[in-house]
């Protein structure tokens, strides 16, 4: 199994936290994403993804290169990319929900709180993961991405979840970036230096270093 980056413990994000990860194109915030969800035994706890850029099943394989080799029915996953890709009706399962397109906040909402409800009431810890921010505000427009998002950060933090998102940071307006990090309770930064490097900093929490970190 692959490691998540040494400079951040994702197995220490407190339960009912909302992180956002946020750095400009290339700079590995899915895989970032995909550690921050995956950190510790992903085996025993739910893991609920929703991808906007790639497939259910492409999403899947690199969430358990990075997390060991969790079962369907531990991660369930929201498809955003399938049918929009001309897939016609992609076939549903327990664990896989197909939406129109990464604009379906309705959608989206509902596969996701089926997924939360079934690990809530199990008494079953989970995290969520949602892969990008970026692509939802190409489909929709920011209100509706910050209504859906506020929302969807109280539900995971009231259910004691983890919630972690990203978002290319040199995508939107800046000043939509600054509403959007809003919600959250933690912000993880990348950047990559003129030299190449890549760098990382987390603020509003104690699972990564606060200054610029190589990684």
């Amino acid at each position: 199994m692959d490691e998540e980056p040494a400079v951040l413990r994702g197995d220490e994000i407190e339960s009912g936290t909302n992180v956002l990860v946020a750095g400009p194109v290339m700079t590995g915030k899915r895989d970032i994403l995909l550690s921050l969800v995956g950190a510790g035994d992903a085996t025993e706890r739910g893991n609920v993804l929703v991808t906007t850029r790639q497939d259910a099943e492409t999403i899947a394989g690199g969430f358990r290169r990075l997390a060991g080799p969790v079962p369907d029915e531990r991660l369930p996953i929201v498809d955003c990319v399938s049918r929009a890709n001309g897939f016609g009706r992609a076939p549903e399962s327990p664990y896989r929900r197909y939406v129109t397109d990464p604009g379906d906040l309705t959608g989206i909402g509902i596969g996701l709180t089926e997924y939360l409800r079934a690990f809530y009431d199990d008494g079953v810890a989970a995290r969520v993961g949602l892969h990008s921010l970026s692509t939802i505000l190409m489909y929709a427009d920011l209100r509706r991405v910050f209504q859906f998002v506020h929302v969807l950060t109280g539900r995971i933090a009231s259910s004691e979840f983890v919630g972690v998102f990203a978002i290319d940071s040199t995508v939107p307006d800046s000043r939509d970036l600054e509403i959007l990090k809003q919600p959250f309770d933690a912000l993880v930064e990348l950047r990559e230096t003129d030299t190449g490097d890549r760098q990382v900093r987390v603020r509003g929490a104690e699972f990564g270093p606060r200054a610029w970190t190589d990684y």
